[in-house]
């Protein structure tokens, strides 16, 4: 296979295969939870918009008018705050906001977009193959499916033997409040208590996921030294050179194994042509967005990446191309509003935290 270059943006998307709420959804970086904890404790370094968009955003959740999900990074970068009490303010402002309502992650988004993309160019019929865009566990970030259960002291499910010692509405309540409880515990990471007793089961390697995030780092750093070796691309082809490049380290081995997955169901392969291949990389909504970002920060020689650079770039991938509204941080938002490519996809991304001139 040889993706080369000229990788546009395609003019039309394939989108995964979901179910959208029937109410916008709006995204919100970290940084401004961050604000509206410090404007509801009082700070009055805190500019007053950020508590009127609090107020505002649960004015409109409360009312179905929109809904504020989360994503799985959010919870890493609570995670990695060391503070427990301030963990478990932005763990209250957003659970009040988001209702514990979580988008897909970048995985499972890429892999529902391959289907479809596939789909799209073998005439395929999915649409009975849709998921929901939000649901209410954070297990949808991390593509779980399935809720809680409760489970014996051989780990076998206990569920039903709970439930014939109590009704149905009690037992009913029992589930919705140990959901509750575990989605919150999730969100605001563990107490220094429970990180103790973590700590001391082998099973426990947060340093897995770090390692895998400072490997996708290091990727982006020997893009960088390419492109200090070869200035040119800088000054010409850069997208081309970002898009090829993310293909082949983050959805090779994917697409690579939905193909076989598709020869062993006795499905049809999907082998187009190279320019038919091009346009379907350039068809996947999320990874167009992630490659202009980053072709927007490979642009400026002199930004050094970060973990957080990563994470942020896999939130906002996801949450442009599905959610009507996207409020991210100052750099985020100059790499967004700049990638003239990205704007026929209408979210909107505010400046400040005022009124949407949507409504």
């Amino acid at each position: 296979m040889n993706i080369g270059l000229k990788v546009p943006m395609a003019e039309e998307l394939v989108w995964a295969n979901v179910m959208r709420p029937r109410i916008p959804l709006v995204y919100l970086d970290l940084h401004v939870a961050i604000r509206m904890a410090r404007a509801l404790r009082g700070d009055t370094t805190v500019p007053a918009e950020y508590l009127q968009l609090y107020r505002a955003a649960l004015r409109a959740k409360l009312e179905r008018r929109a809904m504020f999900p989360l994503s799985g990074e959010h919870m890493w970068e609570i995670l990695q705050i060391t503070d427990p009490k301030q963990r478990g303010d932005l763990a209250d402002i957003f659970a009040t906001l988001s209702d514990y309502c979580y988008l897909p992650g970048r995985t499972l988004i890429a892999e529902l977009e391959i289907e479809a993309g596939m789909a799209k160019i073998l005439g395929e019929d999915i649409s009975d193959r849709s998921i929901a865009l939000v649901r209410s566990t954070f297990g949808h970030a991390f593509g779980m499916v399935g809720g809680m259960k409760i489970v014996n002291h051989d780990g076998g499910d206990a569920s039903d033997a709970v439930r014939a010692q109590m009704s149905d509405a009690e037992f009913d309540t029992l589930i919705a409040r140990m959901n509750y409880e575990m989605e919150r515990r999730m969100l605001r990471g563990p107490s220094d208590e429970d990180l103790e007793q973590l700590r001391a089961d082998p099973a426990f390697q947060p340093e897995v996921a770090a390692e895998g995030q400072r490997s996708r780092v290091e990727w982006e750093q020997d893009t960088e030294r390419v492109l200090n070796e070869n200035p040119k691309w800088r000054r010409g082809r850069l997208r081309d050179l970002i898009d090829a490049r993310e293909f082949v380290h983050e959805w090779i081995d994917m697409y690579t194994r939905t193909r076989i997955e598709r020869q062993e169901a006795g499905l049809p392969d999907f082998d187009p042509p190279d320019d038919e291949l091009r346009r379907f990389m350039g068809a996947m909504p999320h990874t167009q967005v992630a490659v202009s970002v980053k072709t927007r920060y490979h642009n400026n020689p002199q930004h050094k990446w970060t973990v957080n650079d990563i994470v942020d770039i896999d939130a906002v991938s996801v949450a442009y191309a599905y959610c009507e509204a996207v409020f991210p941080d100052k750099a985020m938002r100059n790499a967004l509003l700049s990638s003239r490519e990205l704007l026929s996809i209408g979210t909107y991304v505010p400046r400040r935290p005022g009124i949407s001139p949507r409504g």
